[in-house]
């Protein structure tokens, strides 16, 4: 798909707008005028210059060829109005666009060489009127097509055609003109004619190179030019070449059927999939405040949290040195970047340090260094609640926490939010529905990525929108819904809070509607989000048009997007690669940061030792690989290089997460394990304050 990406984007910039362009497997190209769709064959055998001229040629119509039905204005044959409307527009995207002049005449010269018009060998003088203004427009005059002096005329008005108007007029008095019986012109005049011709041709086209844009957009609009009287040229009594006679132009079906065959039409056309226009928010994000009043009603007298809770005043005890270092390390950064843009200005002052040197230095004037004011940042974060988290979701917690502590000092605005397909249970206790519910796809809308209204939600677990004692409740709450999965604990989890599916990609779909509101309350220049995961997405689908049996009439159903899916997001206009297993999370994030510019979207990934080498495959390129492994095996984490679309990708081992970090020995202990449990101790913090540093350069 790279190739039909890139010339896609050409058609979007020549055409100047933000034109709807797809690749499908079909043999001609169409242009949908009401929605703007630009339908081009995917045309793999052909060269890079073919390409761009047949992309131009397509483009042109879709600018200047009207979207009406001309068979009741003018009674002629299509044949005849498309080959003069196909020299108009070549023209005026010519004149528009300079640079497409190379491709349009290396792109002909190279077809003609295949003999796309099928005219090897041929007397070109036998050929209709219609095929040799076809070819004189085409190939160029150089290919000296013979003309008699009646049939100059009609050259000369194609040459000047400027609106469609005009076009239909020539093509019609092409029509008759083809029809009349008259005297053939001998060949020696003929190419005669055809050098004269070329002379007056390359004068002309010195003189379209220097009209402006305003010129072009003002003779678009003209009027036809009346200048010609039909009487006047039909009965001329010098005559014209060839074959006048026909209702077609072989040449051009010639090369339309010729031009089939450089794209394979075989296989699948890609279905293209759009981000959706819009989301309601708050149908899919539960608000901190409303998910933690259910928790806190859901803790019954019954529960008992002493331990969980001495264990979670213990963390945060243990965590504030991980915290303040962050903070030392933000702060450090952000001054030094601070310095790093730092600028000196003159005041116009004098220094009288310097009045002394005035002989000899004009710098005799006081300096100020001026700082300019840094960013506005603000953190997302995407925390994994799915069931294959269970064994790691306490120490990734911990890690979250740490981290909105981090921006709680920082006074860094931040939002947690756990992606979930389990909230519905909550939501139908709420209403006191006991009811079964089957299945529903409500609000699904054809080839758009499809995010279930009443399944799928974002659990809104921490917040900066809080005051202190607010942030302290919620910390508390997040902390015993995950250490329920660590050992037990004396209470249940909280209905509808448990871990469910891995809905990940719906949940970066949401970013393209989260961010701009995060950014918009928080008055914010940049946004970083953190995606903290164990695995792969559950797999994303699409609203597919199934058609209903016997019947002409179709619904819209839910279906996995696969090889067969592309995806576009209208708002940039960006068309990505086809997807596959592998690639469905990268394409996702890519499409957040082209939509976002200056978001950075930074992963956590929790891995088993196993898992490493396949990680990578899949989010980053191999390039490095043995580094990274001496990292992962010395430090149990490790900073993935070069990854395909995460801004930056970490990646830390569950073992790791599990282990304590504090300096703990039995008493008694021998001397070497003391030193064994210290050195410990150093390599965990060691490892986990490179990491953190890392982290903390792309929020300074």
């Amino acid at each position: 798909m790279q190739t039909q990406e890139i010339k896609g984007n050409l058609a979007r910039l020549l055409a100047t707008e933000n034109l709807i362009v797809e690749h499908r497997k079909t043999a001609t190209a169409s242009f949908d005028v009401d929605r703007r769709l630009l339908t081009l064959p995917m045309w793999d055998k052909a060269s890079g210059i073919v390409y761009d001229m047949l992309v131009g040629h397509e483009v042109g119509h879709a600018l200047f060829t009207p979207n009406k039905d001309w068979c009741d204005i003018v009674d002629c044959p299509k044949d005849f109005v498309n080959v003069i409307e196909d020299a108009r527009i070549e023209k005026l995207m010519k004149r528009k666009f300079p640079g497409l002049r190379k491709s349009f005449n290396g792109g002909y010269k190279e077809l003609n060489s295949l003999d796309f018009f099928e005219i090897v060998n041929q007397n070109l003088d036998n050929f209709s009127l219609i095929d040799r203004i076809n070819l004189h427009f085409k190939i160029g005059a150089s290919a000296f097509i013979p003309f008699g002096a009646s049939e100059l005329v009609f050259v000369e008005r194609t040459e000047k055609a400027e609106t469609f108007d005009e076009v239909l007029k020539i093509a019609f008095d092409v029509y008759q003109f083809s029809n009349q019986t008259e005297t053939p012109m001998t060949h020696e005049e003929m190419i005669e004619e055809a050098a004269k011709r070329e002379n007056e041709n390359s004068k002309e086209e010195e003189k379209n190179t220097q009209v402006s844009e305003d010129q072009f957009e003002n003779s678009s609009t003209s009027q036809p030019d009346d200048k010609y009287d039909e009487e006047e040229y039909y009965d001329e009594e010098d005559s014209s070449g060839g074959d006048t006679g026909g209702d077609t132009s072989q040449t051009q079906r010639s090369f339309d059927n010729s031009a089939e065959n450089l794209s394979s039409r075989h296989g699948r056309s890609p279905v293209y999939v759009e981000i959706p226009k819009a989301i309601n928010l708050d149908r899919h994000i539960v608000d901190w405040t409303t998910l933690h009043d259910w928790i806190d009603n859901c803790s019954g007298e019954e529960e008992n949290y002493e331990y969980v809770d001495n264990e979670y005043y213990k963390f945060r005890k243990q965590s504030q040195k991980e915290v303040n270092y962050l903070v030392k390390e933000f702060e450090c950064r952000k001054s030094a970047d601070a310095y790093a843009r730092a600028g000196q200005s003159k005041t116009g002052v004098l220094d009288t340090s310097r009045l002394h040197t005035y002989k000899y230095n004009e710098d005799i004037f006081k300096k100020v260094t001026v700082i300019p004011d840094g960013k506005n940042h603000g953190l997302l974060f995407l925390l994994d609640w799915s069931g294959s988290m269970s064994n790691e979701i306490l120490a990734t917690v911990k890690q979250v926490l740490n981290l909105t502590a981090f921006c709680k000092k920082v006074q860094i605005p931040f939002e947690v939010y756990a992606f979930t397909n389990e909230w519905v249970c909550a939501q139908r206790s709420m209403e006191n529905d006991n009811s079964y519910h089957s299945m529903t796809y409500g609000n699904i809308q054809k080839n758009t990525v499809y995010i279930n209204d009443e399944h799928f939600h974002l659990m809104n677990f921490v917040s900066s929108r809080s005051n202190s004692r607010q942030y302290e409740r919620m910390c508390k709450n997040l902390f015993r819904e995950a250490h329920y999965y660590k050992e037990y604990s004396g209470y249940s989890t909280t209905l509808g809070v448990g871990l469910s599916g891995t809905p990940l990609n719906e949940a970066i779909v949401m970013l393209n509607y989260i961010i701009p509101e995060f950014k918009h309350n928080n008055d914010l220049q940049k946004v970083n989000v953190c995606i903290l995961s164990d695995g792969e997405s559950c797999s994303a689908a699409y609203g597919h048009e199934i058609y209903l049996d016997h019947k002409d009439e179709y619904r819209v159903a839910p279906r996995r997007i696969d090889y067969y899916q592309v995806l576009r997001d209208r708002e940039t206009g960006i068309t990505y690669e086809q997807f596959d297993y592998n690639n469905v999370t990268n394409i996702f994030i890519q499409q957040v940061r082209d939509r976002n510019p200056g978001v950075n979207v930074i992963g956590f990934r929790i891995l088993g030792g196993s898992q490493l080498q396949n990680f990578i495959g899949r989010y980053a390129s191999y390039e490095g690989y043995s580094d990274i492994q001496k990292q992962w095996k010395k430090e149990k984490s490790a900073i993935i290089k070069n990854p395909k679309a995460f801004t930056a990708l970490y990646a830390i081992s569950n073992n790791s997460l599990n282990e304590t970090a504090e300096f703990n020995v039995e008493s008694g202990a021998k001397k070497g394990d003391i030193s064994k449990a210290f050195k410990k101790m150093l390599g965990s913090k060691s490892a986990n304050k490179k990491l953190l540093s890392s982290f903390v350069e792309y929020v300074a």
